[in-house]
């Protein structure tokens, strides 16, 4: 439907009767139908003179008024009250009347301090000289109190709504309801005031000094327009200047400018007008916008840093604050936790509009955070009845997942839970998971590699652990030797492990610093020759788990296709140096191989998927890797993947795109049932078409590899052509492998909450940890 809406004329020099029809024209294929409405009813009250009414689907909508051409709403129901009201307050109309007067009215100005030279010819030469004492005399009632000295008044649209001390600068509320006694109290209190007040009988404003009137000097002096008291300068707020011991004020001269700018020959006054009134309406609130503005970002700063809501207490935080901005208020810790909270929730509620919205499907982590204490204690999954299985259900049912959700990856004290496997079997049964759970519970990759050196931990300082510490001793007890170490560390591009960092991280950041001695010093005596071969396996292989969980546990969060090289790169340094001839060594790594091997066989299937939907290798990528790494038993493997691949597939394929026998059969008489086995076919054909998808594509040629590839926007590109596998794509792809943030990869300790959350809630502590994370 094209609509034509009919307004009325820019100019009105044709004066339009009641009587008159406005048509609205509403096209529709190729016929017209023309409506008549009267609108005799709108145009009974005066008010429409200064509006012009727009007409849609043959009915006045809006009225716009024709001086700031804003758009009022004006139904049939409405009145005209609100139109009235609008007449009342219009800036730009006002101001069109100002533009009147100017020629004949000295109120048309507005007196602010000015540093140069009044101009001859400028109105104020005209004016300042025989005007100052009736703007003085015209000074309201509610300025003759003293407390208006050491105070200005700010206005705005003509009303007087807030003070500013003129010695410490803080604005303080003054209406014409709230009195004055508070502006008396803060002087009282006031420390720029105090700070001053033993100068004061030094610059105290003499009336005989004055070159103008005393009254215009010792009390306020307003400049008017149209009668009402837009900008206030006090006379003490004057600039003066000493010359001698005894004090000589010199009062600048005060220029006179136009209260609003001359209207312009091409007509643009009013849009510039209204601006200018826009701004003044924003200074109104910029005292409170900015102290609001303070303690968010306050809170953010607590929230990043983990500070303790405190901090906003101490003494030197206060002393900071106030010396940056006087006129923001310090909180109390308590205040500071509501806005911090506060902070998260209006985050959470953007992500779950952001969830709601969006399609696609969401994959979980779950881990246990620990108090940073001797006593760990569960925190994410508090003890209860249930344990995690109320957390997590309950966090799943907050954010509406229970229909969206792909995969959980957990660590093994979560995923090993009887609570967690009675979670799935729940969300299996209400068939809230895809393939019937094979992605849910998927095992946190760095927890897992932290079990395989686990089982060869005892071996590895057995074999290496005294030698390496010898090592370091022994070149510890010279300063030359010391100086050795320290070119050794500053050479390496190895991050130094932190104080809780795990113990083979330790190990590894050891043994590369020995390896690089050795390399950069030959001469020196490091190791004995068997010591030295065993301490190079050892840390091959710490090298690659240090590398892999570097990868995983990125920032950045990789997407899900280079998982399962990752991992095969695990697989490789153990098989290759279980091979070697070393009995005792070789039986440790085997040990390490046979943790390994329960992991692969509970996650091949969940790494094998992402690289099926990387064009550049698929299915024959792992086909490929499998067959020469199994042989013959490869194919269980393959013929898994493929049927999981395709199941997921169609589970993805979207049923409306399909012709629903049910509905249909609902929607037509008991006589039609005999077209059920035409919706049948029907169904069967559409379902080997969009079948077809998944083969086109595993059947096309694989994209070259290059190292910008960019599989996000391939798949992007590529909507249109495969849409289900794009679809399934932007899930798979966003599948997790670790279940931890980055910085605890390498903590013993995992994550850890801070000592002064001890105290908090449960509630406060997820919002705390959220909102950083969200945050960063």
């Amino acid at each position: 439907i094209q609509q034509q809406v009919v307004e009325y004329p820019e100019e009105h020099e044709v004066e339009v009767d009641v009587d008159n029809i406005m048509k609205t024209e509403v096209a529709y294929g190729s016929g017209v139908h023309s409506t008549a409405f009267r609108y005799k009813h709108k145009k009974r009250s005066k008010v429409w003179e200064e509006y012009k009414p727009i007409f849609l689907n043959g009915k006045v909508q809006f009225a716009e008024c024709l001086y700031c051409h804003n758009r009022l709403s004006c139904k049939d129901s409405n009145g005209t009250s609100h139109l009235w009201r609008h007449q009342k307050i219009c800036p730009a109309k006002s101001e069109a009347v100002v533009e009147g007067q100017q020629k004949d009215s000295y109120f048309s100005y507005v007196l602010v301090n000015g540093d140069g030279p009044v101009s001859p010819i400028d109105p104020a030469n005209q004016i300042i000289s025989e005007t100052l004492d009736d703007i003085g005399s015209a000074t309201p009632s509610r300025f003759k109190s003293k407390v208006w000295k050491e105070f200005t008044p700010i206005y705005v649209e003509g009303k007087l709504q807030a003070a500013d001390c003129i010695h410490c600068q803080k604005r303080l509320s003054a209406n014409k309801f709230g009195g004055r006694s508070h502006l008396s109290r803060h002087l009282l209190t006031c420390p720029g005031r105090l700070e001053s007040l033993h100068n004061q009988h030094k610059f105290l404003f003499e009336p005989s000094s004055a070159p103008f009137n005393s009254r215009v000097n010792d009390e306020l002096s307003p400049a008017l327009t149209n009668g009402k008291v837009q900008i206030a300068e006090y006379a003490n707020k004057l600039p003066r200047t000493s010359t001698s011991d005894d004090t000589i004020h010199t009062v600048q001269p005060i220029q006179m400018v136009p209260a609003h700018p001359p209207p312009t020959s091409d007509g643009a006054s009013l849009k510039k007008q209204r601006t200018s009134y826009t701004n003044i309406s924003t200074d109104k609130n910029a005292g409170k916008f900015c102290q609001e503005t303070s303690y968010q970002e306050l809170a953010k700063m607590i929230i990043l840093h983990a500070y303790p809501f405190s901090v906003v207490e101490h003494e030197e935080m206060r002393r900071v604050i106030k010396n940056l901005n006087p006129m923001v208020g310090m909180v109390s810790h308590n205040d500071m936790k509501d806005h911090c909270t506060a902070l998260f929730q209006k985050e959470k509620i953007n992500i779950k509009d952001v969830l709601t919205l969006s399609s696609r499907r969401v994959s979980l982590s779950a881990s246990i955070w620990t108090p940073d204490g001797p006593e760990p204690t569960e925190a994410s999954v508090p003890e209860s009845e249930s344990g995690s299985y109320n957390v997590m259900w309950d966090a799943i049912r907050d954010w509406n997942l229970d229909q969206k959700i792909l995969s959980l990856t957990s660590v093994g004290d979560v995923r090993n839970n009887a609570n967690t496997v009675k979670l799935k079997e729940m969300l299996i049964e209400k068939k809230c998971l895809p393939i019937r759970g094979k992605l849910y519970n998927i095992p946190c990759l760095d927890d897992i590699l932290n079990s395989v050196v686990a089982a060869g931990q005892a071996d590895i300082l057995r074999f290496v652990g005294d030698a390496v510490m010898g090592f370091f001793v022994a070149h510890a007890s010279s300063p030359s030797a010391q100086q050795q170490l320290l070119e050794v560390i500053s050479q390496m591009s190895l991050k130094c492990p932190q104080e809780d960092a795990k113990w083979w991280h330790k190990f590894y950041f050891r043994l590369e610093v020995l390896l690089h001695f050795k390399k950069s010093f030959p001469s020196e005596e490091v190791l004995n020759l068997e010591d030295m071969n065993v301490a190079e396996s050892i840390c091959k292989i710490l090298r690659t788990f240090y590398r892999v969980i570097e990868v995983i546990s990125c920032p950045s969060s990789v997407t899900a296709n280079i998982y399962f090289n990752e991992v095969w790169k695990v697989r490789t340094v153990l098989q290759e140096e279980a091979s070697n001839g070393n009995g005792e060594f070789s039986g440790m790594v085997m040990e390490m191989q046979e943790a390994f091997h329960g992991y692969w066989q509970n996650s091949y299937l969940w790494l094998s998927i992402p690289v099926v939907l990387d064009p550049r290798f698929k299915i024959g990528f792992i086909e490929f890797r499998l067959k020469r790494a199994f042989g013959t038993n490869s194919e269980s493997y393959l013929s898994d993947i493929r049927e999981t691949v395709r199941e997921l597939f169609n589970e993805y394929c979207n049923p409306t795109d399909l012709p629903s026998t049910a509905s249909n059969s609902a929607a037509l008489d008991a006589d039609n049932d005999l077209l059920e086995d035409w919706d049948q076919h029907l169904n069967e054909q559409a379902s080997c078409q969009i079948s077809t998808e998944l083969d086109d594509y595993l059947e096309e040629g694989l994209v070259p590899r290059k190292d910008e590839f960019d599989i996000l926007n391939w798949w992007m590109n590529h909507t249109t052509k495969y849409p289900t596998l794009a679809a399934m794509a932007q899930d798979i792809l966003a599948m997790p492998a670790s279940a931890v943030q980055s910085e605890a990869a390498f903590s013993s300790s995992g994550p850890v909450i801070p000592k002064h959350y001890s105290t908090l809630n449960i509630k406060t502590i997820e919002a705390l940890v959220c909102a950083r994370d969200w945050m960063r």
